[in-house]
């Protein structure tokens, strides 16, 4: 799934391409899912002829601002992308649409174009979403419900930890709540803890204030490092979890260089990475949490 470092890639290349140029051709595939509360009809004829005057993003939410007022706000969900026709994407997620010499892409749900350029943006599993928005879209519903920004505004280490400390749940599963957190996904989440030391298991009200300072240390660090590089993941510091993780499932164990083994559990219903040798698991404290809660070790 698209994180906070993929979704302001994105915002940052419409940005840089499409402020100050008006939509000449609008082109929307009826999709009442991926479109919400808008049709093809009517978001073409939304569209059509605007003016892109800026762009703005909060976690994984990102829009266009269009004159008169009106912003075009998007979301991923698990396999959504922007293209530029003739231009070629290189980040670390794997890239489940060939564009190739073809235009407009597969999986097309929403082409604009710009009088000699043309975006498109892609979603082959139908999860992402595309609406309107009469005003800024920063004081959207869908924005507005969101926790602080890592990359944007990072609270300050007291109400961190004052935010932390008062929830009953693994720290893995809080920091995934983008009420809580906007934009951390499951990579950066575990980058997070493996680099702070933490079991993702461990519950958040157990955590010391050291603890929570190193957890938002390393969620500041990590966010801005990865924005930084525009996403690609091969600018990523070698120290990172993030280029030994995926080889679960591979015919081999996953590990780190120096030959820690990486294990998985699942935490808040998302495979969690870690490395036992430096995240060990504390006793969680007593209380009346719901069963799902509990980590689970997956089965090799």
């Amino acid at each position: 799934m698209p994180e906070l470092p993929d979704v302001e890639r994105a915002r940052k290349l419409l940005h840089e391409r499409c402020v100050g140029h008006k939509i000449t051709r609008v082109c929307a595939i009826d999709d009442s899912i991926v479109f919400v509360g808008v049709g093809k009809a009517d978001i073409e004829a939304q569209l059509l002829g605007r003016k892109v005057v800026g762009s703005g993003r909060r976690g994984k939410q990102f829009w266009l601002l269009l004159s008169g007022g009106l912003s075009l706000l998007m979301h991923f969900g698990m396999t959504g992308e922007v293209h530029i026709q003739g231009e070629t994407l290189s980040h670390y997620r794997k890239i489940e649409v060939d564009v190739g010499e073809t235009w407009p892409p597969q999986y097309t749900k929403l082409e604009l174009e710009f009088d000699k350029m043309r975006v498109a943006y892609t979603d082959p599993r139908r999860l992402g979403r595309i609406r309107t928005f009469a005003g800024d879209a920063s004081e959207s519903p869908m924005v507005a419900k969101l926790g602080f920004d890592p990359v944007l505004d990072p609270p300050s280490p007291e109400d961190f930890a004052r935010a932390v400390m008062r929830r009953k749940t693994p720290i893995k599963a809080l920091l995934l709540n983008q009420e809580f957190s906007a934009g951390v996904g499951n990579w950066i989440a575990d980058e997070v803890l493996f680099q702070s030391q933490i079991h993702p298991a461990h519950f958040a009200n157990a955590l010391s204030r050291e603890q929570t300072d190193l957890i938002l240390n390393q969620l500041k660090r990590v966010c801005v490092t990865a924005v930084e590089v525009n996403a690609e993941s091969k600018l990523f510091p070698k120290t990172w979890l993030f280029h030994y993780r995926w080889a679960k499932g591979r015919g081999h164990t996953a590990q780190l260089p120096d030959g820690r083994k990486i294990e998985f559990v699942t935490v808040g219903g998302r495979t969690s990475a870690f490395v036992p040798e430096v995240q060990m698991l504390t006793p969680p404290p007593k209380t009346e949490d719901a069963p799902e809660n509990r980590p689970k070790r997956r089965r090799k």
